[in-house]
């Protein structure tokens, strides 16, 4: 990126998204008529189901159309914490649920309200591209740690040990994986959790946006 005097320096911390790229690319190759198998976007190759349509519309046809609680409607706060309690055993209240337009937005306001300048957040790779470029819009530090076909593509607790210093604040975990797929046993994740438990300054970002696709 060329520095104009106007642009923010931190712009230049952030990565063209490849994935986008990728996208555009299909697209292109689309509209000339090929054949193309696109996967590199992270959405299904169906479409919204029709009760989810059905219900949109009907919240339209209401009026349901203005400013709702920052945080999410109590209705469906209600509704997050009965799915925390009936898929995963999780105990929570609606106070502590914040409803968001995704999963960037979510995982970038963590980010964003938590890191201070040379702040560290662990990062198994491959990882979904976006992870190092929030972290470095932040100024922290993104702290990438090979994950190969001969572990898995999983981080284990050596590495996570040895990885962890003092600056350390998150460890950004991703399970089911984009893009290897790799998952982790509850074995395994108890393997990094006794890792944690001695170092409880490091948070866990536990990005399960995958948690069906399994």
């Amino acid at each position: 990126m060329t520095d104009t005097g106007f642009i923010a320096d931190r712009l230049n911390r952030i990565s063209p998204s490849r994935t986008t790229a990728m996208r555009t690319l299909s697209q292109g190759l689309k509209a000339q008529g090929k054949d193309v198998l696109a996967i590199s976007s992270g959405e299904p190759d169906f479409d919204t189901p029709r009760h989810i349509k059905d219900a949109a519309i009907a919240a339209i046809e209401a009026g349901e159309t203005r400013y709702t609680d920052v945080a999410g409607t109590l209705a469906l706060r209600r509704a997050v914490c009965e799915k925390f309690k009936r898929d995963s055993g999780l105990d929570y209240a609606p106070e502590e649920i914040i409803v968001a337009t995704g999963g960037k937005q979510v995982i970038y306001d963590a980010i964003i309200a938590t890191i201070n300048p040379g702040d560290e957040a662990i990062i198994p790779t491959p990882a979904w591209v976006s992870y190092p470029d929030m972290v470095g819009m932040a100024e922290g530090k993104p702290v990438l740690l090979p994950c190969g076909p001969n572990q898995g593509f999983k981080l284990t607790p050596e590495q996570l040990e040895a990885a962890i210093t003092p600056r350390t604040k998150w460890l950004i975990l991703n399970s089911p994986c984009n893009p290897s797929g790799a998952l982790y046993s509850v074995e395994e994740l108890r393997a990094l959790g006794e890792v944690l438990m001695r170092h409880p300054q490091v948070w866990v970002f536990s990005d399960d946006i995958y948690e069906k696709l399994i």
